[in-house]
């Protein structure tokens, strides 16, 4: 893994160093080898900041109860771990490619979006997972989305502000948030801590982290609902980020959010066209997905993801 071996190299690169300075000048052959050795950790460093890397890869390593100094940890609590990582990544695939999951059955792509185990990592107790797809590809790919999406939840699941979990939550269904439960749980019950390095990310949880993320995902409860009654005034649709904002009629609450990925080519593709009678500035009657987010001792918050626009609404016809 690219961050993981990043971080080997400049450990290797200090070590180095730090021998070189002790090697006396009467001693050229020694000073030779060590510093052909440092070039060589140079280069590779080099080497590795000019490369794309596009494939999903994340490393777990583990702390606590289960581990036994740098060597061993609990086989049980590992493969649980584990699995319930790569679930998260799972629904994580499939909600994205085919949209919203059922409230039960199977999870659709579950191969496509299997991690294998690469490598034990170095210096601790901990595994390298990486998506076992042998396509490469030039942009990255959906799985390396997803791990990259489940790692920044599960870090500010734990993290101490309260607004950075309730940012994360939001990109959770139901089904993300019982699978994120049993994460936190499987760590919480062992009294485990992680340490997750991926893409950028170098995070570590430690017990409290555990602790905290487990009681607010215990506390939350996440429903989805459809509604075609919403009316409301279409005040924009962004091309780039794909979201709109709508001023709803009666309330005059502005309310805004992603357009679904499966009609937002429609609207994007209607509104750059000439001549075309405007979608924007009218009243519309709308498809909504509604997300409704209850955490415990706070207000429901109602999130909005456009459907559809089914038909323009007169004035005259609003009451």
């Amino acid at each position: 893994m690219k961050e993981l071996e990043r971080e080997a190299l400049l450990a290797d690169r200090e070590a180095v160093r730090t021998i070189l300075a002790e090697i006396p000048e009467s001693d050229p052959l020694g000073r030779l080898s060590f510093q052909s050795r440092l070039s060589a950790i140079e280069s590779r460093l080099d080497e590795l900041s000019r490369t794309l890397v596009t494939r999903g890869s994340v490393a777990l390593m583990f702390g606590g109860l289960p581990v036994l100094g740098s060597r061993s940890v609990d086989a049980a609590f590992a493969s649980a771990a584990v699995e319930h990582f790569q679930e998260l990544v799972q629904k994580r695939v499939a909600a994205e490619e085919l949209g919203p999951l059922g409230s039960r059955g199977p999870v659709p792509l579950r191969t496509q979006a299997n991690l294998a185990i690469t490598d034990m990592v170095r210096g601790s107790v901990g595994f390298v997972l990486e998506e076992s797809t042998p396509n490469e590809d030039i942009a990255d790919t959906v799985v390396k989305n997803a791990i990259d999406d489940i790692a920044r939840v599960v870090v500010s699941t734990g993290a101490e502000s309260e607004e950075e979990f309730e940012r994360a939550v939001e990109s959770l269904d139901q089904r993300l948030l019982v699978a994120l439960r049993k994460f936190f749980k499987t760590l919480d019950d062992t009294q485990a801590t992680v340490r997750i390095v991926e893409n950028e990310r170098d995070a570590q949880l430690d017990s409290n982290a555990i602790r905290r993320g487990r009681l607010r995902v215990d506390a939350t409860d996440i429903r989805d609902e459809e509604s075609e009654q919403v009316v409301g005034e279409l005040l924009g649709i962004l091309p780039a980020s794909k979201r709109f904002e709508m001023r709803l009629v009666g309330t005059g609450e502005t309310i805004h959010g992603p357009v679904a990925a499966t009609i937002a080519p429609t609207y994007l593709h209607s509104i750059e066209l000439p001549g075309q009678t405007p979608v924007v500035g009218r009243v519309w009657r709308a498809k909504m997905k509604i997300r409704v987010i209850t955490e415990r001792n706070k207000p429901p918050r109602s999130l909005y993801t456009l459907l559809g626009l089914i038909e323009p609404v007169e004035p005259r016809h609003l009451k």
